[in-house]
């Protein structure tokens, strides 16, 4: 069986810590490219901004419906038998795409990141102040009314379509400030694009929250975002080396270890 977070044990309940109770749940299409050189090939997932008085979350939709059926199959023994459960749980976790978990108060304008490849992480700073330059132009997302704005962030220029008509100035991941909700956010070159599929009242997702297991290591954002990078570019022969892939046998009975060449990551921050 897969826990939660990717490892190979028995359903167990998922540790968290809950900030807040949503009243609106905003879904994104996300589309991003593992490798920068390759253009075609998008890697394709749902995101939820999750929205309160006091806080936002943000992160992979699926990971969180990998949570709640976890959760639901964790309560009992029966529970942990059912098949169906089990393969939609699978599915869940096969559909997660974005390593990302953040909770940000707005109040005090600090985020706190989480993110995972082989090992997991977390962080707190400042909340990012985006500077936004408000262009001309218009378009219609969703039969929504959008302007546009550009910035600048972690090393990638970005393009963001608003919607002045829904007056929340929050949009995907850490970008925000503008006089509307984002419906589109994508860098100039197209490795990252977020598009809003719709929003609704916080029903099935409400809590807030983040992951309190012990095993993620509390650092900076630089430590975080490097080590994160490191892994996501030597995956395979970084995973051998901590154990958790293991050698292969040959039809022979013979066996050897798995390497693969280092390759460069595309990740959405570049410059931390």
């Amino acid at each position: 069986m897969t826990s939660p977070d990717g490892g190979m044990e028995a359903y167990k309940t998922m540790k968290k810590k809950a900030y807040d109770t949503a009243k609106i749940d905003v879904f994104y299409k996300l589309r991003y490219l593992r490798d920068s050189t390759k253009t075609d090939k998008y890697t394709e997932g749902m995101t939820l901004l999750m929205v309160s008085d006091k806080y936002l979350r943000f992160g992979d939709y699926n990971r969180l419906v990998a949570d709640s059926l976890n959760n639901w199959l964790a309560q009992s023994k029966e529970n942990a038998h059912n098949a169906e459960t089990q393969d939609a749980h699978m599915v869940a976790i096969s559909k997660s795409v974005f390593d990302f978990s953040l909770v940000t108060d707005l109040a005090a304008t600090k985020t706190t990141i989480q993110c995972r490849k082989l090992r997991a992480y977390e962080y707190t700073y400042p909340t990012p102040v985006i500077e936004w330059q408000l262009e001309k132009g218009d378009t219609l997302i969703g039969d929504v009314p959008c302007k546009k704005a550009r910035c600048t962030f972690s090393g990638r220029n970005y393009i963001a379509w608003y919607a002045e008509s829904i007056s929340m100035p929050y949009g995907p991941y850490v970008f925000g400030g503008l006089p509307g909700l984002i419906l589109e956010l994508h860098d100039e070159n197209m490795n990252w694009i977020f598009t809003y599929c719709g929003m609704e009242e916080a029903k099935s997702y409400k809590e807030m929250y983040l992951y309190a297991d012990k095993k993620y290591i509390k650092t900076n954002r630089e430590k975080a975002l490097t080590a994160y990078r490191n892994e996501d570019e030597d995956f395979v022969n970084m995973a051998v080396e901590m154990g958790i892939l293991g050698e292969v046998t040959r039809p022979d009975g013979t066996t050897y270890k798995l390497s693969a060449p280092r390759h460069p990551s595309n990740m959405l921050e570049l410059v931390f």
